[in-house]
């Protein structure tokens, strides 16, 4: 029994990633399309994983039956066919199971996929000359023409829908249609995303996108491969969760360090991305401020020894700061040097704050980093943490550990 098996119809499988994904609404808050479930996860927990992209609820089968049908730890292992584990003198717990991660073999789309790729980046890069719609549109994102040049970033004016034959992929059919599924092609900006071995995934930003919108705000075209990784290896890395973010990154600090963007709070890093991290002296976790963000950190703190969560000054992700001129680059700046900090005090990986002048076109003196509110916080968190605290809703987090603090 799995977690496929206990939700009523209205799940759909969306994709094959951790051995099949399917979306649906929440039975938790109501929410139409931001459930996922894995029910043949990898890491092998009971009926399989959980996770609501909008309230936040995650965890294994268990957790999923106490949640919702109020069923005690034994009674949820009853249901689920599966031995309670207890530890003695303390019945009814479960130890921790120590698991050793390692990444997915990295994919790279046939190489008809990659030639019609191209020819669509093509395309809509020629979209956008100067004073077009889409240049107006990435300029308002904050980029420059210049970026948008150098990463061939495009414009798609319309939805377009084609044969998924003619892009190298299998047959589908749509169950609900019973006609054969197309390869969208969103209206938006588009975002090629280039390794060793090509093109391997195109990224659209819907630019008819609203908070309201069943539809993702990003949508990878079909067959393309996770995430996107720009800047040298070897560099410290900025890790994010939109590719838009990472373009910025990229932009505003590409000499100071790389970046790279997974398209979700809880992806995870393929075989070739996780060794563009392990090259890195530093890792910046800088995923969205939100509840999905805070609770993605754990498994980068387990995994990565040289990570370290950086989160935004203000609003939630970076492309909240590309209103304010050098804001992005001084930032990027302060985690380095807060890294160097925490090295001298005897820290295990090293880290060198930038010295090199900003580039002579930034004629303005980049902010002073401001926190939301006084951040320095040793005596505020168990950790004994002097990293940032950051408030939010209230309540005050510690940057080193995002633990509560008073």
């Amino acid at each position: 029994m799995n977690l496929l098996d206990m939700i009523p119809a209205g799940l759909k499988h969306v994709a094959g990633t951790s051995n099949g994904e399917w979306a649906g609404p929440c039975p938790f808050c109501g929410g139409r399309d931001r459930f996922r479930i894995w029910p043949d996860h990898p890491s092998g927990d009971a009926g399989g994983r959980f996770f609501c992209r909008g309230c936040g609820k995650a965890g294994d089968g268990i957790a999923f039956l106490r949640e919702r049908d109020g069923l005690s730890y034994a009674q949820a292992c009853t249901a689920l066919r599966v031995e309670p584990r207890t530890r003695t003198g303390q019945a009814g717990h479960v130890p921790p199971v120590r698991r050793t991660w390692e990444p997915k073999p990295a994919t790279v789309p046939p190489s008809t996929w990659q030639d019609r790729a191209a020819r669509f980046a093509a395309e809509c890069a020629a979209h956008l000359p100067p004073g077009s719609e889409g240049l107006a549109y990435a300029t308002s994102r904050g980029l420059t023409a210049e970026t948008v040049r150098r990463l061939t970033i495009g414009w798609n004016p319309a939805d377009r829908f084609e044969d998924r034959e003619a892009w190298g992929l299998p047959p589908e059919i749509n169950p609900k249609t019973g006609k054969p599924r197309k390869v969208w092609l969103p209206a938006g900006m588009t975002l090629p995303s280039r390794r060793k071995s090509g093109l391997v995934a195109l990224k659209v930003r819907r630019a008819a996108w609203t908070p309201e919108d069943e539809r993702p705000k990003y949508v990878a075209v079909a067959g393309s491969a996770p995430g996107l990784a720009l800047g040298s290896t070897g560099l410290p890395v900025v890790v994010v969760e939109s590719e838009l973010d990472a373009v910025l990154v990229w932009q505003e600090a590409c000499d100071l360090a790389g970046t790279l963007a997974l398209g979700t709070a809880t992806g995870k890093p393929d075989a070739d991305m996780t060794a563009y991290l392990r090259a890195a002296p530093l890792v910046l976790v800088a995923l969205d401020f939100d509840d999905a963000g805070r609770a993605a950190w754990p498994w980068w703190a387990e995994n990565l020894p040289q990570a370290r969560p950086w989160p935004v000054p203000q609003g939630k992700d970076v492309g909240d700061l590309a209103g304010t001129p050098a804001l992005v680059r001084a930032w990027i700046k302060a985690g380095l040097i807060e890294t160097s900090r925490q090295d001298e005090a005897g820290d295990v990986f090293e880290a060198k704050p930038d010295t090199t002048p900003a580039p002579k076109e930034k004629t303005q003196p980049a902010p002073r980093l401001r926190p939301r509110s006084k951040w320095l916080c040793p005596d505020l968190c168990p950790c004994g943490s002097a990293l940032f605290r950051v408030r939010r809703g209230g309540s005050n987090f510690c940057a080193a550990c995002l633990r509560e603090a008073a």
